[in-house]
């Protein structure tokens, strides 16, 4: 009797897990403290899911959503890029170039669920419901799809967090950092609530929700859940970690809830990017300062260097140990309070006209080249821009670290190495891998020194190694999938749901995650892909640009 051959999907739930690791699941699944987790390894395909480069959150979920590299869908960054927008303006969903999924589903008469996805803000019509996630200003802001989606969750659950405000725990104090905790237990609560109510009462074909519980903790707590750090044996560490772990056990909980809920609708769970520790900055600005391919105004210089100063000095261990810690929070109170935001920073700092070149941000990893351009830019293009960006590729290949003789740098690629399309003009000119992230490259003017230790601060980072996990009647059960990257999500699920995939996809079906009979009576086909319109830019005010730049910036992206 020849095996049944499983069907297109009807319906399909992607489960997004920002910065789920398996560097935390596999061990916690093994010891018993995250059960259905474990369950899934033995029921689900699975495998590490390959981030962008660099792995952060604007260019990979945006990956993610469109099947395209960053070089197509035009996002590098929580800000758009100098050389398209010299103001650099925060993103948004109409940022983000071509079709994403829902796009593809509502083509096919289908309904989609978006549930708090990064980069949706301001939500767009569609057939279907959008809560817009990341990026949304605040609680407040019009964030639901249709208009009222927002009361109507609100009644039907009590209350719903968009974000969480994190700039206003100072997260070094214990009590702080279980208020924190507190706070990320009930927006979760509040979040799985919301995912079950809109899953039983809405209808959709494609449902797609992401929680960001586990990013946030992992941001600021990594030091406490990694044994290689001395903290980890602290008093703090050891009061705060099982506190930690319960958050990823209520993940785990809810994925117990939900599998007796699908039945036959196939479950894709995944993350963009992973995590470890980050031990040590780069001040990438001061050594391009140094090696004389940058300038900054004599007065923004002088004032950088008192501010580092300070801010370096707080983070020491020797105050941490000797100052009274309500003076430590005051400190860090005022210098959280006079950190630039998006605009005030670097733009304000640098002698443009003195520049050759500069690295914008700590989400982007790399560097720009000030080349000609509309009036402005000082590089010409061509033998010039050329020759300056393989004089600064080879110094970088050179840096070493003065206290260990290694090489600083993994890997630099220019750009057209690793992006294709016509968005690949506006990517930072030249990108580096320091240690795997573990070295990370920042923006911050004023420091002395090349290199800086991380130990003192909040120091966990992302990491390339994502999660992906697929459950359901096409997919195949324990078997590990090697290779899959971020991309690959869209094109995968539109082939699981019996749709053609567009030829201007860079992602390829993970057709090894699926069962044998389905990858061969359902193989991907692909049509011609056309453009759809694009939607109105829709810039943020200042207020809405400050309150977001709070939180990104307590996340340790910007400074």
């Amino acid at each position: 009797m020849s095996p049944t051959i499983p069907k297109p999907a009807e319906r399909v739930i992607l489960l997004g897990l920002d910065g789920a690791t398996y560097r935390l699941i596999k061990p916690w699944s093994k010891e018993g403290i995250l059960p259905n987790f474990a369950e899934l390894f033995q029921d689900s395909a699975w495998g590490e899911l390959d981030s962008t480069i660099p792995p952060t959150t604007p260019p990979a979920w945006s990956a993610c959503l469109t099947g395209k590299n960053p070089g197509k869908h035009g996002i590098y960054d929580f800000r758009e890029s100098p050389l398209k927008h010299p103001q650099r303006p925060l993103v948004n969903l109409s940022s983000m170039q071509g079709r994403k999924l829902w796009h593809f589903f509502n083509a096919a008469g289908k309904k989609a669920a978006i549930i708090n996805v990064p980069i949706t803000f301001p939500p767009e019509p569609l057939d279907g419901i959008m809560l817009s996630g990341l990026m949304t200003p605040s609680d407040e802001s019009d964030y639901a799809y249709p208009a009222e989606l927002k009361p109507e969750l609100i009644k039907a659950i009590g209350d719903y967090v968009v974000n969480i405000d994190i700039p206003k725990y100072d997260v070094e104090l214990e009590a702080d950092a279980l208020r924190f905790l507190d706070d990320i237990d009930y927006s979760f609560q509040k979040r799985k609530e919301a995912f079950f109510w809109l899953m039983e009462n809405k209808p959709w074909h494609f449902f797609m929700i992401v929680f960001i519980n586990m990013d946030r903790i992992q941001h600021l707590f990594w030091k406490y859940l990694d044994p290689q750090w001395k903290v980890y044996e602290s008093r703090i560490a050891r009061k705060l970690r099982p506190r930690i772990i319960n958050c990823y056990r209520m993940v785990d909980d809810m994925l117990g809830e939900l599998r007796p809920k699908l039945g036959d609708t196939p479950l894709i769970i995944m993350s963009d990017h992973g995590f470890g520790s980050t031990r040590q900055w780069f001040n990438v600005n001061t050594w391009l300062m140094k090696e004389g391919y940058l300038k900054v105004k004599s007065d923004a210089l002088l004032k950088k260097q008192i501010f580092t100063f300070f801010m370096d000095l707080n983070d020491s261990q020797l105050v941490k140990t000797l100052v009274p810690k309500a003076l430590q929070s005051a400190i860090r109170q005022r210098v959280r309070g006079t950190r630039s935001t998006f605009k005030s920073d670097l733009e304000a700092a640098l002698d443009y006209s003195n520049t050759k070149a500069f690295f914008a941000s700590i989400p982007s990893q790399g560097i720009f080249i000030n080349i000609k351009r509309d009036g402005i830019g000082v590089v010409s293009p061509g033998a010039e821009y050329d020759q300056l960006r393989d004089e600064i590729r080879v110094k970088l290949e050179k840096l070493v670290d003065p206290q260990t003789g290694k090489p600083v740098v993994d890997r630099v690629y220019f750009r057209e190495e690793i992006y294709k399309g016509e968005q690949t003009q506006f990517a930072p000119d030249i990108l580096f891998k320091a240690q795997n992230y573990g070295c990370l490259g920042r923006q911050l003017i004023g420091p002395r020194k090349n290199l800086q230790t991380s130990a003192n601060t909040p120091n966990g980072f992302h990491r390339p190694e994502g999660i992906f996990m697929a459950l359901g009647p096409q997919f195949k059960a324990g078997v590990e999938i090697k290779g899959a990257e971020i991309q690959d999500i869209a094109p995968t699920i539109l082939n699981l749901t019996g749709q053609a995939i567009p030829d201007d996809m860079d992602g390829k079906v993970l057709k090894d995650s699926f069962v044998d009979e389905f990858a061969s009576a359902h193989p991907a086909t692909f049509v011609q892909a056309s453009d759809f319109a694009e939607s109105q830019k829709k810039d943020f005010s200042d207020k809405e640009s400050d309150e977001i730049a709070g939180r990104l910036r307590s996340l340790g992206y910007l400074e």
